[in-house]
């Protein structure tokens, strides 16, 4: 009886062995990109599987048979196929479509991984190709493109700076493909101003604070994602060339531009090459005065070259390059002239400016990237090498005894090691874990460029590794939580001040190593059902050491005529930030909305104390809200608007006041519409609209405003661009910045308090230009 139920058992597994089958296969977007994280079932089954990072799944154990399979996933619109099972293993290629509604858009920032808007349980904006491309018809100003886009961000400055831009009330990290541009431990305002427009595929926006990325992100990150090459053609390229100038007055106002790019695809390699050569002339206001020179984008020189090489193994690993080299001067024949804050700008006279030039003499950026799909069961690995060495020089100035240029040199060398680990538990429990290491080591100075050290070279040291989850609960619930253990040596040679403004300098410091370790944390909840409403609530913190540059130049004697690094106040700064918002997409109509609290117990503000600005530390608490709609009224028109409120306190001595304005942006409002009378003709116009902030009293004492305190009064501003198809190889453009020629200041112009600073914005300028794609 025993052998005859041995065989009866062995007869059942053999029979069930061959009645199992196996379904695998990949799946592709309509781009012939891979998608990972899909969910794939057959239908009345509980037989299920989860994309791989190659786009790859499989199903074990399936009885032969007629089935539906489904795949699904945020972003997509969902894929149902019958399949039938009969070979004991069936392979599939298969294909899913984007949804239409915005929550598909990728983003790569938010979590140094591909995925949707729609399973990022944060604040993001995406600055599409599509609308730089339209925009920099208008201005090639980046901090202008960005500020008119951006909810959130305070208005361009119309300098070659970024001074008093903040992102929600507290610094950003900029970064060019995740390479930091930033330098937060002397931060000299030029990081924006650090690529040209023509190569940057996209802007990826993070508001927030958050530490993925390490020092500096407080209000969030800003990052340029730089142009792909043409994977259609062996060789390809366009050629653009424009022209712009004054409305107001043309003389010495014309500047000149040409960008040339080659792109192409030979069998494993791929490459992009780009050139741009822009000359810009004088700018001048409303009334046709030559804006002061001080900071001024009149009469720059900017050179951008670019370079991206790429090599695929084989459908899974990749190696791929890039180099970035950005310059722009100053080569002006003007001077500043005159002003007083509060009654009349200063202008731009002829005449001959002393000391050396102004500007970024050269911005170098490099990457060397290796990516592989599926470096084990599960996981892709990505490993980015990086290096930036940036060099800029300021206005001459008799701030300086004797006077001088001020310049800030900054090298970064850094490695990240970046796995994502799918894992597929149950149909209601999958995700991913990405984990890895960041190593850093940055170092900036502050020297003149007679020699004289102003800041001395501060050599940073960074060890950080992270871990994030990301996993679907109940198919609906999105779950997204992390960490990152910031591990910091910052060494500081011995140094001694100098005079400067009112500070006596002349005070030895004996340097050292400060030592910083923290454990910052984000965990956000998104539920995704539905596309008409998308909420989620999320928090964040991030690490910053604040501008210590502007502590150590202005150390104290505590004995003797010296002190030591120990004794100066060096302690690193821990945001939190408290978020709920939503996404909305119903039919043609689409909206986003969050409100948002940031709290810290040490602050970032500036104070006037004897005519040198310096670093407040205090707690503060920042809130205020974003919302925005679009609707596409017909295929060929659609409209965008946006609002932005902030607001923020400090605490003094258990007094609570208000932020500066130079932290905190007025109220903001934005509203776009596009229109394509004919198919081959575009028109935009583009609405900015900045509030009124008046917070502050004049000082009692000095019966005049404290930096940072001066008040704003509100401007409009309408551009407009306009383009013409001649065919798909010939266009034509026009755009006009500031078209109804408002007289203005800018934010900063007004919130500062300075007359070096009260400079009008540029009236009416045109930029016409001719394109050229082959």
């Amino acid at each position: 009886m025993k052998p005859y139920l041995v065989l009866c058992f062995i007869a059942l597994l053999v029979t069930l062995q061959t009645t199992a089958q196996k379904l695998t296969g990949t799946i592709r977007d309509t781009a012939q990109t891979a998608v990972p994280m899909l969910r794939i079932y057959l239908a009345g089954t509980q037989k299920h599987a989860l994309s791989g990072p190659d786009g790859t799944f499989s199903i074990h154990n399936i009885k032969p048979g007629s089935y539906k399979l489904i795949a699904t996933g945020t972003g997509y619109n969902t894929l149902e196929q019958p399949v039938t099972i009969t070979d004991s293993i069936t392979t599939l290629a298969l294909t899913i479509q984007p949804s239409d509604v915005g929550l598909n858009e990728v983003v790569v920032t938010a979590s140094r991984n591909r995925e949707t808007l729609g399973t990022v349980p944060s604040s993001i904006t995406i600055i599409t190709g599509k609308q730089l491309r339209e925009q920099s018809a208008i201005t090639t100003d980046i901090n202008q493109l960005l500020s008119m886009n951006v909810p959130g961000l305070t208005l361009g400055t119309n300098t070659s700076t970024n001074k008093g831009q903040t992102l929600r009330g507290r610094g950003m990290l900029i970064m060019i493909d995740g390479i930091p541009q930033s330098t937060p431990l002397r931060n000299g305002d030029k990081d924006m101003r650090s690529i040209d427009v023509s190569v940057i595929e996209r802007v990826e926006v993070i508001k927030g604070s958050t530490a993925i990325y390490g020092n500096g992100a407080d209000g969030g990150i800003i990052n340029f994602i730089t142009i792909k090459a043409n994977p259609n053609k062996r060789f390809s390229g366009s050629t653009d060339i424009s022209a712009s100038g004054s409305l107001t007055s043309a003389a010495n106002s014309l500047g000149a531009r040409v960008a040339q790019q080659f792109s192409g695809r030979l069998n494993k390699f791929d490459y992009v090459v780009a050139g741009t050569y822009e000359q810009t002339g004088v700018n001048k206001d409303a009334k046709g005065e030559v804006i002061a020179p001080f900071q001024s984008l009149s009469q720059n020189e900017n050179v951008n070259l670019f370079a991206k090489l790429g090599y695929n193994f084989n459908d899974n690993n990749r190696l791929e390059v890039m180099y970035n080299y950005y310059r722009t001067m100053q080569n002006s024949s003007y001077v500043d002239s005159g002003g007083k804050f509060g009654q009349r700008p200063i202008i731009g006279v002829i005449g001959t400016n002393p000391g050396d030039k102004q500007g970024t003499p050269y911005n170098h950026n490099a990457y060397v990237n290796f990516t592989s799909k599926n470096i084990f069961r599960n996981t892709s690995l990505n490993v980015n090498l990086y290096y930036q060495d940036f060099y800029t020089v300021f206005e001459y100035s008799d701030f300086y005894a004797p006077p001088g240029n001020s310049a800030i040199t900054s090298k970064k060398m850094g490695a990240r090691v970046n796995f994502n680990t799918l894992f597929n538990f149950h149909p209601n429990l999958h995700g991913d874990v990405t984990w890895g290491i960041d190593v850093l080591n940055d170092k900036t100075a502050q020297p003149l460029t007679d020699g004289r050290p102003f800041v001395p070279q501060m050599n940073m040291k960074n060890l950080a590794p992270y871990a994030q989850l990301k996993t679907y609960l109940f198919k609906d619930f999105l779950v997204k939580a992390g960490l990152r253990y910031e591990n910091i040596r910052l060494d500081i040679p011995d140094y001694t001040t100098i005079k400067f403004g009112n500070y006596a300098g002349g005070v030895f410091v004996k340097g050292g190593n400060l030592p910083y370790e923290a454990l910052v944390f984000n965990a956000g909840l998104r539920y995704t059902r539905f596309p008409a409403f998308n909420p989620f609530v999320s928090y964040s913190q991030s690490f910053s050491l604040y501008d210590l540059g502007r502590t150590l130049r202005l150390a104290k004697a505590v004995s003797n005529g010296s002190t030591s690094i120990k004794t100066i106040e060096t302690k690193a700064i821990i945001t939190n930030n408290y978020e709920a918002g939503f996404n909305s997409n119903i039919g043609k109509f689409n909206a986003s909305g969050s409100y948002f609290i940031s709290t810290s117990n040490l602050g970032t503000s500036l104070k006037d104390v004897n005519g040198v600005a310096v670093p407040e530390r205090a707690p503060e608490r920042v809130q205020g809200f974003e919302i925005t709609a679009g609707y596409q009224f017909l295929p060929n028109l659609s409209a965008n608007a946006a609002y932005t409120h902030v607001e923020g306190k400090k605490e003094v001595n258990g007094v609570k006041t208000w932020l500066p304005t130079t932290r905190i942006t007025p109220d903001k409002m934005t509203v776009n519409v596009n229109y394509s009378p004919l198919k081959q003709w575009d028109l935009g116009v583009y609405y900015i609209y900045s509030g009124v902030r008046k917070r502050f009293d004049p000082n009692p004492n000095t019966k005049e405003y404290d930096l940072g305190a001066g008040p704003v009064g509100d401007f409009s501003l309408v551009n407009l661009y306009t383009a013409y198809r001649f065919n798909s190889a010939a266009s034509i453009r026009l755009g006009v910045d500031n078209l109804l020629n408002a007289d203005y200041y800018p934010v900063m112009s007004q919130a500062r308090v300075r007359t070096d600073s009260y400079i009008k914005g540029s009236g009416a300028r045109f930029n016409l230009g001719f394109r050229y794609n082959f």
